[in-house]
């Protein structure tokens, strides 16, 4: 398993996959009702592991 920022997978690429999504809306995160802003993803740092 890996983990990074709030994301969890079985892989580097599941990782990938997931900051594309979360930082283009993707409805398989939902929605929260929150005034707040939603915060970017940060990229995958070099050399991360997976």
């Amino acid at each position: 398993m890996l983990l990074w920022w709030n994301f969890v997978a079985d892989n580097k690429a599941e990782i990938e996959q997931s900051i594309i999504d979360w930082n283009n809306g993707h409805e398989r995160f939902g929605n929260v009702d929150s005034d707040m802003q939603r915060l970017p993803a940060p990229e995958l740092p070099q050399g991360f592991k997976g």
